[in-house]
């Protein structure tokens, strides 16, 4: 079904980032500050956003995130007075606005400057010629759901067909968006936690059961105690055993030392989840718990 006829939209979570869009609008392209969306017609959006150092004030760092802004991106663009339904949306920001043309598309975009957070985002609209009669109805409901910085303590993650909740603290360290494997590393101090994503499950558990296939995984110790909740759920927990110099070392780095381990297969879904979490000293089980719980496949 055409994105324009399909009145659903859902919600994108990254890096801090989170917006709703329609959800024919899929990720094309994802970097740790960067997402393009688009359709088979090809790009509708794009974003990119920066923080501001701590060590410079608000006011400066802003503007030198503009003109790298600028220079990155808009070496071609022209200033352009954003549709009053567009300011309105984005009342809490400074706002200024762009557009560009080409052969096969109009541009129109926007700077955003977030006095709270000091972070700077360029999001850019991409028209074909003719121009896209849904347009203007699309962004002032996009814009106005548009956040860039979590609400309290704990950041939301919804990208593709995951989402997860982490405590804000926790920042994306490595991630891998490939056909069928999706993974996100995430670090703080001692702490990482990894979440997987394997598909098809049908495929990948053909002839065999979820504790084969855990098995299988590479950071899967022989020797850690294992729980096995029902035929779908595994747990196991490993602790690394210290000698009086090894632990006396073990105190002077940030090694890992203990490692819990969550997978799940979801039959309803088609999917198979986990959730790592690696740590110096063992994690707090109600945080493990809690991440484990808000992981899931987002609803179709």
């Amino acid at each position: 079904m055409d994105w324009i006829m399909d009145p659903k939209w859902d919600e994108i979570n990254w890096n801090s980032i989170r917006f709703l869009k329609p959800a024919g609008w899929q990720i094309t392209n994802i970097g740790r500050n960067y997402l393009m969306l688009g359709t088979h017609g090809g790009p509708k959006m794009e974003i990119t956003w920066e923080s501001s150092p701590k060590s410079v004030s608000p006011r400066i760092g802003v503007k030198q995130l503009q003109t790298r802004i600028l220079k990155r991106h808009l070496a071609t663009a022209t200033a352009w007075n954003p549709c009053p339904s567009w300011v309105q949306a984005l009342s809490s920001y400074q706002t200024s606005g762009f557009s560009w043309n080409n052969s096969t598309h109009t541009g129109h975009g926007l700077i955003l400057s977030c006095a709270f957070c000091h972070r700077t985002s360029l999001i850019q609209f991409y028209q074909t010629h003719p121009a896209d009669d849904h347009f203007e109805a699309i962004v002032p409901r996009l814009l106005s759901s548009f956040r860039d910085h979590p609400e309290d303590d704990r950041l939301q993650w919804a990208v593709f067909d995951i989402r997860a909740t982490l405590p804000a603290n926790f920042q994306i360290k490595t991630y891998r968006f490939l056909p069928g494997f999706i993974t996100i590393c995430f670090c703080s101090k001692n702490e990482q936690i990894t979440l997987y994503r394997w598909s098809p499950a049908s495929v990948l558990l053909a002839g065999r059961k979820l504790s084969e296939f855990a098995g299988t995984l590479r950071f899967y110790p022989g020797d850690a105690s294992e729980k096995m909740w029902d035929e779908n759920r595994i747990e196991w927990e490993y602790h690394r055993s210290y000698g009086i110099w090894t632990r006396f070392l073990s105190r002077l780095s940030v090694g890992i030392s203990h490692q819990r381990f969550l997978i799940r297969h979801v039959p309803e879904k088609n999917r198979i989840l986990a959730v790592n979490a690696e740590s110096k000293q063992p994690i707090d089980p109600s945080l493990f718990e809690q991440i484990s719980l808000d992981y899931e496949i987002t609803p179709a």
